[in-house]
Formats: structure tokens, C-alpha cells, sequence
């Protein structure tokens, strides 16, 4: 089984994505206003926004007929993709249906560490101003984080600019790059190897969880002349990316994908772990375009893709 798209949480009254990165508008919407937060106080205009999550293990497809133990959010690898506006008051709310320790660090909260970690069959709960506009992780804080994550336990949180995205609306369409330690057994089934997670030494690369997801017989599909928004994380756990798209120069880059660091006319930029950028970018004719890691032998480990654009 493929999952064309990245299941989200979107923002009401937001251009609806399109494309693969189309959202699945599942917000939960609080409609209240909140006078004081934790990290600061709420503008009068803030809107509420609640997303509610769950860690649970399970067997998660990653494509080429292959399965990962993982422990995930939602039962996904990655987790859903969860959307805010700047200054809008986020609250975050994890059910932790397993019996190991689990949390989540959203790292567009500027809050004490604290609240990011919960006790086994406990949830997680806290709230936050989202005053940064950007791309950011979230991944699960308890101890050891680098094992946490190797297992799955990661996602995207974007925050849009409260006025909106320099060069307007566009195609959206999300990216989370992310690594799998260990190869599968007799069963097809992927049991992370812990050696290689300290070693930082992958058998996996990924693009949305699934190896060599948009190949040639599930491109993500894209319009000349239109405006093409990437939303790229690295969930890592360890390895930089170097994003790249064959016959593209970026017109764009938001490092962090914050409109206040926007640099232009580049071909591959690196992204470190745990980090995220937006790429922008158009294509002048019909054809597929590959967009890769370009560090190859990530390539070569499943991170690549193709943008197919018709008229």
C-alpha cells in the first residue's frame, strides 16, 4: 500500500494544497480566544488550534512490499503534517497508548523543555504562541531521542506567515526526508538495527516514508508556469540533505522556511537534521524532473523522486 499524500491538519481559510501534498483538512478548530499562554500573550486576533496525536507501535508500510516496527504518531511514519498561522495559540495533546515513555517537542514552541515529555500511558499536554513563521520538526523528547526518532516518532509542523507568502499562492506540496536502520528479515519485515543508528549508517533513505515513492509510476504531479511551494523537513535522525531538482533553479529559499532568510537562484541546498527550508520554483515545459538528496548515496538509498509536469 502507498499513501499518495501527507495527512495533515490545515489551517481554516487557507488556500486548500494541491497536488500530493494536498492536506486532508482535519483541524480541529477551538474558535476561543486566549488571553495569556504559556510563552507569552495572545494577540486579540489569534486564533486557537488544537492538535490531538497518539503514540502507538506498529508495523508501518515503507514501500517495495517491505514493513517497519516503528513507534509512530497517529499509527503513521512520518506523522501527520500539522499547520498554523503565526500568532495563532497552539495546544498540543498526546495520548500515549504504549507502555514506553513518549512526548513530543514541537520546535516552534518556545516553552520549557518540561512540557515535552510524559510518563508511560500518560498524555502530554501544553500550549503555545506559534510566533515564528516556518518549517519545523516534531519528533518525541524522551530518552534516548536519537533512538526515538530512528523509529519514527517525527513529523512537520509548518507555520505560515501571518500576511501570507511573498510571491503568493502556489502548488503545495510536502517533503520529509527521513533515515531507516537495518535491513529486512525472511518475513520482509525491517527491525531497526541499533549499532547502525549510532554509527549513522542507513539502509534507507526516505521520501514520506516510503521508499522511492514518487517514481515514475507515482509522480507528484505539477503545472508549467505555476508556482511549485516545497515544504521540506529533515527528520533525520543523523544525516544532512542536500535537496536538488534536475532542470530547476530554485527562483526561492526560505531557510526554515522563514520569508525573513530568503536567498535565490541556487540549484541544491543543504538542510541538517532536525531542520527544515521552502523551496520554490517553476518549470517552463512538459517533462519529468527528478528531485533527489543529492548526496547519491542517499539517492541510491531511496531518496528520490519525480515531478511530472503537464500544461
Amino acid at each position: 500500500m502507498r499513501r499518495s499524500e501527507l495527512r495533515g491538519y490545515g489551517v481554516e481559510g487557507m488556500p486548500t494544497p494541491g497536488g500530493y501534498g494536498r492536506l486532508a483538512a482535519r483541524a480541529l478548530i477551538m474558535g476561543a480566544f486566549a488571553a495569556i499562554v504559556a510563552g507569552g500573550v495572545a494577540p486579540a486576533h489569534a486564533a486557537s488550534r488544537t492538535f490531538k496525536l497518539s503514540a502507538e507501535s506498529k508495523d508501518v508500510p515503507v514501500g517495495a512490499g517491505l514493513k517497519f516496527r516503528a513507534w509512530t504518531y497517529d499509527g503513521e511514519v512520518p506523522g501527520p503534517v500539522l499547520r498554523a498561522r503565526q500568532g495563532d495559540i497552539v495546544h498540543i495533546h498526546l495520548t500515549n497508548r504504549t507502555t514506553e515513555a513518549h512526548g513530543i517537542e514541537v520546535q516552534a514552541a518556545q516553552i520549557a523543555p518540561k512540557h515535552f515529555v510524559g510518563d508511560p500511558m500518560k498524555p502530554v499536554d501544553y500550549t503555545f504562541p506559534a510566533e515564528v513563521p516556518g518549517v519545523f520538526s516534531y519528533h518525541c523528547a524522551a530518552n534516548p531521542i536519537l533512538q526515538h526518532i530512528a523509529l519514527g516518532m517525527y513529523g512537520m509542523m509548518i507555520v505560515e506567515p501571518k500576511d501570507g507568502w511573498p510571491d503568493g499562492p502556489a502548488q503545495d506540496v510536502e517533503l520529509v526526508q527521513s533515515e531507516i536502520y537495518g535491513l529486512p528479515d525472511a518475513q520482509h519485515l525491517i527491525i531497526s538495527n541499533q549499532s547502525k543508528v549510532v554509527a549513522a549508517q542507513p539502509d534507507f533513505v526516505l521520501f514520506n516514508g516510503d521508499i522511492n515513492k514518487y517514481d515514475l509510476d507515482h509522480p507528484i504531479q505539477i503545472k508549467v508556469g505555476k508556482l511549485v511551494r516545497v515544504f521540506f523537513l529533515n527528520a533525520g535522525p543523523s544525516l544532512a540533505a542536500a535537496f536538488h531538482v534536475s532542470g530547476v533553479i530554485f527562483s526561492t529559499v526560505y531557510q526554515g522556511g522563514n520569508p525573513a532568510d530568503a536567498r535565490h537562484g541556487l540549484t541544491t541546498v543543504e538542510v541538517p537534521p532536525g531542520a527544515g527550508a521552502v523551496f520554490e520554483f517553476r518549470v517552463t515545459e512538459p517533462g519529468d524532473y527528478q528531485f533527489t538528496d543529492s548526496s547519491r548515496a542517499h539517492e541510491y538509498k531511496g531518496a528520490m523522486g519525480i515531478f511530472r509536469a503537464v500544461p
